[in-house]
């Protein structure tokens, strides 16, 4: 795998993005393969589909808000489709997905249910969460669908110049879900 491309890219007004060294783990939680075919939820500033596109996937990425015009990482994953939709109302008529990733949603049992009826047997799916209220839908909604996942909680630290001085400066801890469907 080659780097990822570095969060600097994806500096907008858009929440996000899922940074770098989150993307590294939850993309090897995901499975992915050349020629794999993802759907991404909650596209937010596209620094997710980007790096899966370079990966040699193909990407259909949902948002919800209108971020999806503004998304930085339009201009940069130009072989994957950005859809403006909410999630359980998406439709792919026999579309099949062997991976599903949902970094944001208004909705999360509705984007786990349309992720199970969209993945493969055996697809993965992986969810990133940073909200107390998020992790608590996400355990239910995973139960009902998937009935066995895992979840890891990651923190990351990055040094930052602060001053005359340069700290390590805490970002939030993401804890990441993944299951396969059975």
């Amino acid at each position: 795998m080659f780097p990822l491309l570095d969060d600097e890219l994806f500096k907008s007004n858009i929440p996000g993005p899922t940074k770098q060294e989150i993307r590294a783990i939850s993309i090897s939680k995901m499975r992915i393969f050349p020629g794999c075919k993802i759907l991404e939820i909650g596209t937010g500033t596209g620094a997710m589909t980007s790096d899966l596109e370079r990966m040699g996937c193909y990407v259909v990425s949902l948002e919800f808000n209108d971020y999806i015009s503004l998304s930085p990482g339009k201009k940069i994953a130009i072989g994957s489709d950005f859809i403006q939709a909410l999630s359980p109302n998406f439709w792919v008529r026999s579309a099949i997905f062997d991976s599903v990733f949902i970094g944001g949603t208004v909705n999360i049992s509705g984007s786990i249910k349309l992720a199970h009826n969209v993945l493969k047997n055996k697809g993965s799916i992986v969810i990133n969460s940073f909200t107390l209220d998020g992790m608590s839908k996400i355990v239910r909604a995973l139960t009902r669908w998937f009935n066995r996942f895992e979840v890891i909680e990651v923190q990351i630290s990055k040094a930052e110049v602060l001053g005359h001085h340069k700290a390590l400066v805490a970002r939030n801890p993401i804890f990441i879900f993944y299951a396969s469907k059975a």
